[in-house]
C-alpha cells in the first residue's frame, strides 16, 4: 500500500522550481532515505506533504487522500529542521502544551509514555535549554508522536547530533518503525547513517527524482565492478555474453561496459584482442555507498 504518492508534485518561487514534477512512493513500513544535495528538494517536499505549503502543481496523496484532507492529516507526524521547543519549559511541559495546541486528547499518561519512548524521563523538571542537541531532537520526534501517527516525516533528524546523539536517534527510530509499525520518510545528508536503517531510498536532483531503490538493489549495485571501455560496445557486449555467459553487467550511456561479477581481467582483454577489438580501457573500480549516490546526484558536490 501506498503510504504516500506524489504526481507531477511541483512548488515554484518567483523563476525558482523548487520541486519540479516529482513522482514519489512511499509504501507502508518503508524507512525511506530521502537523499539529495543542498537546495535539490528535499525540505521543500517535506513541507509540501505536511501542509507547511501549497503545490504550484501537481498532486500529493497521504493514505490515498489529499493532503489537506483532516483525517488524513492526522495520520502524518512531522519534525521539519529544528523542533520549535520552549526553552523554559521542560520536556513534559512542551509535550503537554503542544498536545493542548493541537487540541489533542493527550492524558498525562500518554505524555509520560511518548517521553519514555523516546529515552526521556517524565520525572525530569530541567527546561529544555538545558538539553543536549540529541535530547533536544528526541524531544522533538516526540512532539512528533503526539496523536498517534502511522507516518513520520522527518528532515535531516540526526544532523548536528555527536556520535552518541546519531546512535540514541538511529535506535530511536528503528524502534518506532519496527515495533509500532510506523513507516518513516527521513531526509538526510549522512549517508553512512541512513544506509544503516533506510529499506528504499530516492534521490532528487534539482527537484526531481533520479532514482528510487531498495536497500537490496542498492547493495548490488556497490559492488565492485570491471570498468570497460572498447571501441566497439555492442559488439564487446555480444562477445562477453557468449564466451564468458555474463548476467550481471551493464551498458552505460557513455558507451561503457560494467561487470559486476567475478571475472579475470586478462582474460576479457585476451577474448577482445582476438576478436579485434581495441580495448580502451580495462581497470577495478570500488564503488562504495557515497559514490554511488554522488554519482546519480551529478557530481561529488556536497549532498
Amino acid at each position: 500500500m501506498a503510504v504516500i504518492q506524489t504526481m507531477g508534485l511541483s512548488k515554484r518561487y518567483k523563476d525558482n522550481w523548487a520541486v519540479d514534477h516529482l513522482d514519489l512512493r512511499v509504501e507502508q513500513g518503508d524507512i525511506y532515505g530521502f537523499i539529495g544535495r543542498n537546495g535539490a528538494g528535499k525540505s521543500t517536499t517535506l513541507k509540501l506533504l505536511c501542509g507547511l505549503a501549497r503545490p504550484t502543481r501537481g498532486e500529493a496523496l497521504i493514505f490515498g487522500k489529499p493532503i489537506q484532507d483532516p483525517v488524513a492529516r492526522r495520520q502524518v507526524g512531522t519534525l521539519i529542521e529544528q523542533p520549535g521547543l520552549y526553552p523554559d519549559l521542560s520536556g513534559r511541559e512542551n509535550l503537554r502544551l503542544y498536545a493542548t495546541l493541537l487540541g489533542l486528547d493527550s492524558p498525562a499518561r500518554q505524555v509520560d509514555e511518548i517521553l519514555e519512548t523516546v529515552g526521556l524521563s517524565p520525572k525530569e523538571k530541567k527546561p529544555v535549554k538545558h538539553y543536549s542537541m540529541g535530547m533536544k531532537q528526541r524531544l522533538g520526534v516526540g512532539v512528533a508522536l503526539l496523536g498517534g501517527p502511522d507516518l513520520l516525516l522527518l528532515d535531516e533528524p540526526i544532523n548536528g547530533l555527536d556520535p552518541e546523539g546519531i546512535r540514541e536517534m538511529r535506535e530511536l527510530l528503528l524502534r518506532l518503525n519496527r515495533e509500532r509499525g510506523l513507516t518513516l520518510l527521513i531526509s538526510s545528508h549522512i549517508l553512512g547513517e541512513l544506509s544503516k536503517i533506510a529499506t528504499r531510498y530516492g534521490i532528487i536532483q534539482q527537484g526531481r527524482m533520479v532514482e528510487e531503490i531498495t536497500s537490496g538493489e542498492l547493495a548490488q549495485k556497490c559492488t565492485d565492478y570491471l570498468r570497460l571501455q572498447t571501441d566497439q560496445t555492442r559488439k564487446t557486449a555480444a562477445l562477453l555474453e557468449r564466451d564468458l555467459h555474463l548476467s550481471r553487467w551493464e551498458m552505460r550511456p557513455e558507451g561503457e561496459i560494467r561487470i559486476y561479477e567475478a571475472v579475470d581481467a586478462k582474460t576479457v582483454g585476451r577474448i577482445l584482442i582476438q576478436a579485434g577489438i581495441a580495448v580502451e580501457e580495462l581497470s577495478l573500480h570500488r564503488q562504495d555507498l557515497e559514490s554511488y549516490f554522488l554519482e546519480r546526484m551529478g557530481g561529488a558536490d556536497h549532498v
